[in-house]
């Protein structure tokens, strides 16, 4: 019995039965053993950047006896990857500005992809903003403690929608949500950009102006009820 971690739970609550998934960067392929056993009429390919990256999925895999129905395939991001006859991709534990790069340096293979599914560990906005310029809108989000790590995962679904700077930022679901874990990653922003703005060198003013703007927004939604 495959035992996940809560943030590669919560991931794979999001893929949908009948997905054709491609998991880049799979590292242990954990949570691609889990769909196949958990998901109805899946496909998954399972893939990383090296033979060494990907040898303990491969491994695990080969363990739990689904070397014939987890495909493995070493791949710099969608680069060796054929999507032809997928529908699904997850990236999960990488910045988001490589998971960015990934999509956008592979944007003719994402005609046939309806579903993304991310958890970055960093620049949340940015992912969001740049999904959204790339024809996804956010269909779901979810935040997962697990230990001291607040973790952001996204389900993004083909298609267009219009998000403010405000839900660009803090996610327009969980905006709406707005539960006890999510005003705790807040005040940890909070704390976190008064630590930035006290840091930043005199002089730069932009900088200075956007820190202060995020702030503002942290502060102004705890005031919330």
């Amino acid at each position: 019995m495959i035992k996940l971690s809560k943030r590669l739970t919560s991931i794979a609550l999001m893929v949908d039965d009948n997905a054709r998934v491609v998991d880049i960067g799979c590292d242990h392929g954990l949570l691609d053993i889990y769909l196949y056993k958990n998901k109805k009429n899946i496909k998954i390919i399972a893939s990383d950047v090296n033979d060494k990256a990907l040898k303990n999925a491969i491994v695990n895999i080969k363990r739990a006896g689904l070397s014939d129905k987890i495909t493995t395939i070493v791949s710099d991001g969608l680069d060796e990857i054929d999507t032809s006859d997928l529908n699904t991709i997850i990236i999960s534990g990488m910045g988001a500005h490589t998971m960015a790069g990934i999509l956008q340096n592979n944007f003719d293979k994402l005609k046939t992809i309806d579903t993304i599914i991310l958890q970055s560990n960093n620049d949340i906005d940015f992912l969001r903003e740049k999904l959204s310029n790339i024809g996804y809108y956010i269909e779901d989000e979810k935040l997962v403690k697990e230990k001291k790590f607040i973790y952001t995962i996204i389900k993004f679904k083909k298609g267009h929608k219009y998000y403010s700077k405000k839900e660009l930022f803090f996610g327009p679901v969980l905006i709406k949500e707005n539960d006890k874990l999510f005003r705790e990653k807040v005040k940890l922003e909070i704390n976190k950009l008064e630590v930035i703005l006290s840091l930043i060198p005199k002089g730069h003013f932009f900088y200075k102006y956007k820190t202060k703007k995020k702030l503002k927004m942290c502060k102004d939604i705890l005031k919330r009820a």
